[in-house]
């Protein structure tokens, strides 16, 4: 058995995992949980870059998978989790979608990415089931956005998208250049903490996180 197959199948595994992941996201109403699940994401994807690192000329990858670790598993589910604590607020009782409903549309859009992939499985197995997995993320990503009314848990949905494009990176072209990550990784560091500035304005102005009240705002 090559160290090749087992590190693909290793990506498989943990990329899985992180799907796994982000179906649990759709049925949390805590929101607390949600970044605990999306640090785990990030976590897992960190890993699965960290093995790919480990194969014969990849380690260029090990600089993604210490910052896809650092930032995205640790420090942006801390960084939020302080601003819901200043927002106070706990969990998500009234979704665009019901919590039952979003997860069977979870487990649909699933399948559907595995049947939009399932052609190029014959040309290559490996990244045609990394791209499903990646592409089952994004997916979930943007329906936790839609399904959602808070402004936090469609920022996690956000952040979940970006995971997914990660997978993608990791599983279909074994990571990339680490200066690419170190743009998308402070890109995306700018980025939630404008969201956490804009989340702390919402509430301070309308009293709620709903992001339908935003609608008021139109002249």
């Amino acid at each position: 058995m090559t160290t090749g197959f087992i590190a693909s199948q290793s990506v498989t595994f943990l990329t899985a995992l992180a799907l796994v992941t982000t179906l649990g996201m759709l049925a949390f109403r805590n929101v607390n949980l949600l970044l605990r699940a999306y640090g785990a994401q990030s976590m897992l994807l960190g890993v699965a870059a960290a093995v790919i690192s480990l194969s014969p000329g990849r380690h260029h990858v090990l600089p993604v998978a210490l910052i896809t670790i650092a930032v995205k598993g640790l420090w942006i589910p801390y960084y939020l989790q302080k601003v819901i604590a200043n927002v106070r607020m706990k969990r998500e009782l009234d979704p665009a979608v019901s919590y039952q409903v979003s997860v069977l549309c979870g487990v649909g859009l699933v399948l559907l990415s595995y049947a939009a992939v399932e052609p190029f499985a014959a040309i290559d197995g490996f990244a045609a089931r990394g791209f499903g997995l990646a592409l089952a993320i994004m997916q979930l990503g943007l329906w936790l956005m839609v399904g959602r009314r808070k402004a936090v848990t469609q920022a996690i949905g956000l952040l979940v998208v970006e995971n997914g494009l990660l997978a993608a990176a990791i599983s279909t072209g074994f990571g990339m250049p680490m200066v690419v990550e170190l743009g998308l990784a402070f890109d995306l560091l700018v980025a939630v903490v404008i969201i956490g500035m804009l989340i702390i304005r919402i509430r301070t102005a309308f009293s709620s996180m709903d992001t339908e009240h935003l609608n008021r705002l139109r002249g």
